[in-house]
């Protein structure tokens, strides 16, 4: 995966998760348990996004939409306006619309990522993690989670996540790079356990593109 998309891994795994319960008088560290036995119960998921970039240096803004689906066994496709990426948990395609390139590479499992299987697990060990307080998104009310990397390289200095307090699913996560990159993603639709089918997490090149097989 490119590490610009990483973030991406990194809301779906927020979104894909609903707590049991409501957070009242939680601590960062309950919130983030029952979210963990909750994704037990996730099979799949498919999320609409809108992925906000503020660059640090040049204050410049960009917007983007886009669709993340998600099946456990390390399958995800993302799909974006000029980037195609796919896994089956075995090999990895990227496609480059302006480039009309398609780089296929061996799916590599880092213990230490941001995948969908393991952030969550990865939080307590590897994030402190704090509740900071409520906001509003929208109509709805959400408790907001502020996590700091415990490793002084990351190149996070922290990310904060949205918990919808009355449907129970995170809704919005913003990150601040060590760059000063701010980046900002928000579900605009959530759909849980849509069974979807194994073909999804495959990709067939389209005609006339160039194929670079690194496997």
């Amino acid at each position: 995966m490119k590490k610009n998309l990483l973030p991406v891994l990194v809301l779906l795994s927020a979104c894909a998760l609903g707590a049991s319960n409501a957070f009242a008088g939680d601590d960062a560290g309950d919130i983030i348990s029952k979210l963990q036995r909750k994704y037990d119960s996730i099979r799949d998921v498919s999320i609409t996004f809108r992925q906000d970039v503020q660059f640090g240096v040049t204050k410049a803004e960009q917007s983007f939409s886009g669709k993340l689906l998600m099946k456990k066994g390390n399958r995800y496709r993302i799909e974006m306006d000029q980037q195609t990426i796919v896994t089956d948990g075995k090999s990895v395609w990227s496609f480059n619309k302006p480039n009309n390139q398609v780089l296929i590479d061996n799916f590599k499992e880092n213990p230490a990522s941001f995948s969908p299987d393991k952030v969550l697990v990865n939080v307590p060990n590897n994030y402190s993690s704090t509740v900071i307080g409520k906001e509003r998104l929208g109509s709805q009310e959400a408790t907001v989670l502020k996590l700091i990397p415990k490793n002084p390289t990351s190149s996070l200095k922290w990310m904060k996540v949205w918990v919808d307090t009355d449907e129970l699913l995170m809704k919005k996560i913003q990150m601040l790079e060590t760059s000063d990159n701010l980046m900002t993603y928000v579900v605009t639709d959530i759909k849980l356990n849509p069974g979807l089918a194994d073909s999804q997490f495959q990709f067939e090149p389209p005609t006339g593109v160039e194929v670079i097989d690194l496997r």
